[in-house]
């Protein structure tokens, strides 16, 4: 039964543990997808970077349907499980084999044979995803409708989630090439082996946690969505949402910010900067483990400053250091280090605060229709997150191609890259970033729902629903 007090009790910390612990399969996946699988495909598959960055987007004119309908079937649940948690029991083990299955290289010759599986394979495992994400992503406005515990619900989830990271970012490639590699006796089959165990075991720590969500959250009693599905009104309906239409303009700029940099950053460190071998996998866990450590602060600035001033201030910070970065020259790993260190900070505030602020948007919609739709509005997020990793997958792979980018099968070996390559690299780390996060700070500027003015829709609310037990006492049996 729904509460009609505008003021929530906390939420156990066991809860918000448990609820941050399931976005580590998504995260773990999102990393090692963005940040090695471009490098997978390209250097040691094989691939060229133009069809690299084409089989992402293949997968995007699916998402196009599956993530919205996920979301919508996910708001017309009825089971004892709840309306979300069903999802997280049957998807989390195909999940993680669907992983497992993108860093295995099968025994084809012909590139377009490679092509068709990995554009196959992507398909699968983007589905899964969308079918164990979207409706934990719902969870955030379900577990609570305060603005500032949501707050820690994003911070709680966003620490996970970076941890994920660090730990992807820092070890995945590492174990992959310098350790299983060397077990299964080096040399490209060596490297290609190492992918597949790395794989195996990240696909096996991804599906735990969702099984864990399912068997300890849960989740609020609310009647599914009892209209039947209609695409297009439904559409029509998110997206006269002011506070959706540019939390999700803040939200896909800012995810799209970090997928560009992630799908390039290797390369740059390696292939421009010329680190030590193993010196990239370092400043990956340093971004990863400041971003961390940095989460208690980002919630307190949230909690303090309100969400979208955070967003404001930490997005100008992230958009400097960036530009810094991008002009390190080649030889400067240390000053690649130093930096890192402030560009972790940005990168927590860049994953964790757009989802603080896309979870206020439900109650806007609520006041405005009368329906509780938290699983639509996550599908559409999930459907915008990928958006942007495909087209910043694409876009990346396809100006590589045309500035002569040098493909492999060596792994993460440095390559003599041209000079136009070389520079796409830079300002795919700085100048693009930057621009990008200049039209998200944009956009938050406009953002209408601060907490004064969502505790107002709050209010409304409660007086809504207290009004509607007046007049239908039986609806609160």
């Amino acid at each position: 039964m729904q509460s009609d007090q505008t003021t929530a009790a906390p939420l156990p910390r066991k809860t918000k543990f448990i609820y941050g612990l399931g976005d580590w399969g998504a995260s773990a996946a999102t990393t090692a997808r963005n940040a090695f699988w471009f490098i997978f495909l390209t250097n040691v598959v094989g691939i060229g970077p133009g069809l690299a960055g084409t089989i992402v987007l293949i997968g995007k004119i699916w998402d196009s349907i599956n993530d919205p309908l996920v979301g919508t079937l996910s708001d017309r649940l009825n089971t004892r499980w709840g309306r979300r948690r069903p999802f997280l029991l049957f998807g989390a083990i195909p999940f993680g084999l669907a992983f497992f299955l993108m860093f295995l290289v099968p025994p084809f010759t012909s590139r377009w044979g490679l092509f068709a599986y990995y554009a196959a394979v992507f398909l699968i495992f983007d589905t899964l995803y969308t079918i164990v994400n979207v409706p934990y992503t719902a969870l955030t406005p379900e577990l609570s409708e305060d603005y500032d515990e949501r707050s820690n619900l994003a911070g709680w989830r966003m620490g996970v989630s970076i941890f994920a990271a660090m730990v992807t970012g820092g070890t995945f490639k590492l174990l992959a090439e310098n350790v299983f590699a060397i077990w299964f006796g080096g040399g490209t089959e060596g490297i290609r082996a190492g992918y597949a165990l790395a794989a195996a075991i990240w696909g096996a720590t991804m599906a735990v946690p969702l099984l864990i969500l399912f068997k300890h959250i849960k989740e609020p009693e609310r009647e599914p969505d009892p209209d039947p599905i209609r695409p297009l009104q439904t559409f029509r309906e998110v997206f006269s949402n002011r506070p959706f239409r540019l939390g999700a303009i803040i939200y896909l700029l800012s995810f799209a910010t970090v997928d560009v940099v992630l799908v390039v950053f290797v390369r740059f460190l390696i292939d421009y900067v010329r680190v030590s071998p193993g010196f990239d996998n370092l400043i990956l866990a340093v971004v990863m483990g400041l971003a961390f450590l940095s989460m208690p602060l980002v919630v307190k600035l949230m909690r303090r400053y309100g969400k979208r001033n955070t967003y404001i201030g930490s997005m100008s910070f992230m958009a400097v250091v960036m530009l810094i970065i991008s002009q390190v020259p080649p030889g400067g790993q240390n000053w690649v280090l130093v930096a890192a260190v402030f560009a972790g900070m940005g990168f927590g505030a860049a994953n964790a605060v757009p989802w603080a602020i896309v979870a206020d948007v439900v109650e806007a919609d609520e006041l405005l229709t009368g329906k509780r739709r938290e699983g639509i509005y996550a599908g559409y997020l999930v459907f915008f997150r990928k958006l942007a990793s495909a087209f910043a997958i694409f876009i990346v792979g396809q100006v590589l191609a045309a500035t002569g980018f040098i493909s492999g099968t060596t792994g993460s070996a440095y390559i003599a890259q041209p000079a136009n390559a070389l520079l796409a690299l830079r300002f795919f780390v700085g100048g693009l970033p930057a621009i990008m996060l200049a039209l998200s700070i944009a956009a938050a500027w406009r953002y209408p729902l601060s907490r004064e003015r969502h505790e107002a829709i709050r209010r409304k609310l409660a007086q809504r629903r207290a009004h509607h037990k007046k007049i239908s006492p039986e609806s609160s049996q």
